[in-house]
């Protein structure tokens, strides 16, 4: 049972966000395609060794989500009624990043922290980025974590995706640490 959908809601008209379906898998794996695609501009490579490849990472990063967030929530983003993007949320304790309340191994702190809320993965296509559309979903994100009694947003971006990390800092989420990826928290108190 979905804990975040029935608090998504969007203010911009013709934006919606509905729970993944099977029948969206070839959207998200074009979506995924375009990705890397964009990713891998300039690089020179085979279109057999590209092709490869690009199965190969949407078949990962499907591995990786459900393994690191097994309770996550996949999403639709839709602009008319068409997909443009997509959107997994996992609800997690603070601070324990993948841990959840149930599990024998958790200590007594971090039963103890508040919720959280992940932004496991945004994806929008292409021709979908710099229209503001980012922004409006995050906003709903926040509002639905507040709405699950959440304390803070969380994220990691690859420091490397510089518009990605702007959008984010501008928005209001802080970085926290600097691994391999950067740790992004955004306060709803």
């Amino acid at each position: 049972m979905s804990r975040i959908r029935e608090h998504l809601a969007l203010s911009v008209a013709g934006l919606t966000i509905r729970p993944a379906r099977p029948e969206d898998d070839a959207f998200c794996r074009s979506l995924s395609d375009a990705t890397w695609r964009a990713a891998w501009v300039g690089i020179d490579m085979p279109d057999e060794l590209k092709s490869a490849l690009l199965v190969q990472q949407f078949e990962a990063q499907r591995i990786g989500y459900r393994q690191s967030f097994p309770e996550a929530e996949y999403f639709i983003i839709a602009e008319r009624e068409i997909a443009v993007g997509r959107l997994v949320v996992a609800v997690e304790m603070s601070g324990t990043g993948l841990h959840d309340q149930s599990e024998p191994d958790a200590s007594a702190a971090d039963r103890s922290a508040g919720l959280a809320l992940r932004l496991v993965d945004i994806a929008l296509q292409p021709a979908a980025q710099g229209h503001g559309l980012g922004r409006e979903v995050i906003a709903s994100l926040a509002r639905a974590a507040r709405a699950i009694g959440a304390e803070r947003l969380t994220l990691s971006v690859q420091p490397s995706n510089d518009r990605a990390r702007s959008l984010y800092l501008r928005l209001g989420f802080v970085e926290t640490d600097c691994e391999s990826f950067r740790q992004m928290t955004m306060q709803l108190n």
